[in-house]
């Protein structure tokens, strides 16, 4: 398949397979939709088809057939007036995990929903991230008139700084407030910063974006300012639910908008699209606010010891969890790694921050205090190769020096791929003498994504006409697709990166 250039130690390595699926109209169904799969081949839902990154020239052969095949497909694909009026185009983030960017269409007229990127996996030495096909892009750059962003995870915005340049000029990107801190600081960082660009929205607001009417949902995941999108327009209503859990109690008070679904369900959905992360995990996610309990109760126990604490940085909601376990035992914050900076600044400009930046201890100064009356939040719970906490388990931080009078809380999870490098910083670390808290006894990590029975709840609600699941491996999007179908939905389809699924009527 056609593959993106490399870029200064970044390889963009999507291509482009095509999936294309039509929904006619008829008597039963007044609205018919087309989906249409432009990813690459080499996706993680798919070990068959799987093409090593590490080749950047062009091959021959096979390789050549598929890019032709590919190209008439494309050439086959609805333009213009003729096929279905609503049109779904996956980028990325099906049948993998990252990368989600999707195309939605009214006919002709489309919007991009999110440009994440996706990590690589840990044998494919020298590729730091993997974007989009921006090639495709570009050529569709005319049709594509606006960028709507969902939350602000790497796996949702991080491509943006490939994606902005490939579009016209004018193309307006649609973000909530925190997450539009994030965007501003990256464009910024490239060189591609243009206010005039940047549109800033607020949950059940409506504006107009391209051909849809678009109104944002407020859903619990796990960092500030996550939104469902739906979407409006003459020839029906898509509802996508973006990355989103139920939280009954969060630390924010920000609670998941029950009501604006059910309100929803009775105009009544054409299609929805929704997160498949954990359909595998039964019952309903634990409370943000539990692990808020949990830390308080590990920070406590452990008097007259220095406490560390490492999470994903992008979790606003924890930093203030861990800022409260902080205040009531008595202790002073130190931030130890540049990214828990990012997002705290960010969450500051825009108003959401749980404490202000400038009275964190630094971490240089560390040495001046008792440690005992200190917690140190670090990053590196996935052992990256720069994060504090893993130069810390070689010895090699300057900031961050551990030993057995140390406790440190493993405030995360250990995210599929990662577990071999995880599981030696561990080794490192338990050598150097620090009590390891962790796993699910201790109750200090819960996940952003819904479980089981959360989605099934909304799919209850909605109830929609058609339904596509997103957000997850190939084995996700079935099991989902199957819970679908079980709550009474007729039309349910699953499209993977490197399938192909052909037209389709009733």
């Amino acid at each position: 398949p056609a593959r993106a250039a490399a870029m200064v130690a970044l390889a963009s390595l999507s291509s482009l397979c095509l999936c294309g699926s039509a929904r006619r109209r008829s008597a039963s169904a007044p609205t018919s939709i087309s989906c249409c799969v432009l990813a690459t081949p080499s996706g993680r839902g798919s070990h068959e088809s799987r093409i090593p990154r590490r080749r950047f020239r062009r091959t021959e052969g096979a390789t050549k057939s598929m890019e032709d095949s590919v190209k008439r497909k494309m050439e086959q694909f609805y333009e213009g007036v003729d096929g279905p009026p609503l049109r779904v185009l996956p980028i990325g983030g099906l049948g993998e995990i990252g990368m989600n960017c999707m195309l939605v269409g009214n006919y002709d007229r489309y919007i991009l929903i999110d440009a994440g990127v996706m990590f690589p996996d840990y044998d494919e030495f020298g590729v730091q991230k993997i974007i989009p096909d921006t090639t495709f892009i570009k050529k569709w750059s005319h049709k594509i008139e606006a960028v709507i962003i969902t939350h602000g995870h790497e796996d949702h915005i991080g491509a943006l700084p490939w994606v902005i340049p490939a579009l016209d000029s004018t193309t307006p990107i649609f973000a909530s407030s925190f997450t539009m801190e994030l965007i501003k600081k990256r464009l910024k960082e490239f060189g591609i910063f243009l206010s005039s660009r940047l549109k800033s929205f607020r949950v059940r607001n409506r504006f107009q974006a391209g051909p849809f009417e678009v109104e944002p949902i407020r859903v619990t995941h796990s960092i500030p300012d996550c939104c469902g999108l739906v979407l409006r327009c003459g020839d029906g209503t898509i509802f996508h639910t973006g990355d989103w859990k139920i939280d009954e109690s969060p630390v924010d008070g920000r609670i998941f908008d029950r009501e604006a679904l059910e309100e929803l369900s009775k105009e009544g959905v054409t299609l929805m699209m929704s997160d498949s992360t954990n359909i595998l995990s039964p019952g309903r996610s634990t409370s943000e606010s539990v692990v808020a309990s949990s830390l308080l109760r590990h920070v406590s126990e452990a008097k007259g010891r220095r406490v560390i604490t490492t999470q994903f940085a992008s979790n606003i909601h924890r930093i203030g969890s861990i800022k409260a376990a902080a205040d009531l035992t008595g202790r002073r914050l130190v931030f130890v790694g540049m990214s828990l900076r990012t997002y705290l600044e960010a969450a500051f400009r825009d108003g959401k921050a749980p404490l202000d930046p400038s009275t964190l201890v630094k971490a240089e100064d560390m040495d001046a205090y008792d440690p005992k009356s200190l917690l140190v939040v670090t990053t590196g719970s996935q052992a990256e190769p720069r994060a504090a906490l893993n130069l810390a388990s070689y010895g090699g931080s300057h900031a961050l020096k551990l030993s057995k009078e140390d406790v440190l809380l493993y405030s995360a999870k250990v995210i599929p791929g990662n577990e071999s490098r995880v599981m030696k910083m561990l080794n490192r670390l338990t050598d150097l003498g620090p009590k390891i808290v962790m796993g699910k006894d201790a109750g200090l990590h819960t996940s952003g994504h819904a479980y089981h029975d959360e989605l099934e709840e909304v799919l209850q609600i909605v109830k929609p006409q058609h339904f596509l699941p997103v957000h997850g491996e190939l084995l996700f999007l079935k099991e989902h697709e199957l819970l679908g179908r079980s709550t009474g939905i007729k039309h349910t389809t699953v499209s993977n990166l490197s399938s192909m699924v052909w037209d389709f009527r009733y």
